[in-house]
């Protein structure tokens, strides 16, 4: 039985693979699904970087004057929008690249790792707080326990010390 080849519908895709065009001089590039969309290139995110660091920043700049300031052809408003959003939380792995040779390629698998490390460096976070709460908890038990034990032994010494008072005052009367 002879199997055919066929490739996979582009909704079953993931988004690196699939088939990308390059849109004009703009070096925009967008995927061909049904709903095409932005890919960040390394050139394109540094001109968005270098936009918002003459805007004053990621909390001064709006995706108006950093369309304005970038200049590229078919990028809109939403693609900004969606990017300063991102750029603002954080979530952009890779703020600045100063080797323009890093392809692609590169940058997403840089961007996957850093995610991964940034999850598991979170993770990690988590559960050492986790260690922590549970430890001060333990201590906190332990300093309660000795305090009732500090206690307990005051008030045996305060009674020692009451009968040998009584023992001493009861002598010297007689």
């Amino acid at each position: 039985m002879e199997r055919m080849f066929s490739p996979k519908k582009p909704s079953t895709m993931n988004s690196h693979d699939r088939p990308m065009c390059v849109q004009g001089d703009s070096g925009l590039v967008l995927t061909t699904d049904p709903k095409p969309r932005l890919r960040w290139t390394v050139e394109l995110h540094e001109r968005f970087v270098d936009a918002v660091t003459q805007l004053g920043g990621p909390d001064k700049a709006t995706p108006k004057t950093i369309m304005r300031v970038m200049g590229v052809k078919g990028l809109t408003l939403y693609h900004l929008k969606s990017h300063l959003q991102k750029f603002r939380l954080g979530k952009q792995p890779h703020k600045e690249f100063n080797d323009h040779s890093i392809k692609d390629a590169s940058a997403l698998e840089l961007q996957r790792n850093t995610a991964s490390s940034s999850a598991m460096i979170g993770r990690n976070m988590n559960e050492m707080q986790i260690e922590v709460q549970r430890r001060l908890h333990e201590q906190l038990e332990v300093q309660k326990h000795l305090q009732l034990r500090i206690e307990a032994q005051g008030k045996y010494m305060q009674s020692i010390l009451e009968k040998a008072y009584q023992t001493l005052a009861g002598e010297n009367m007689a």
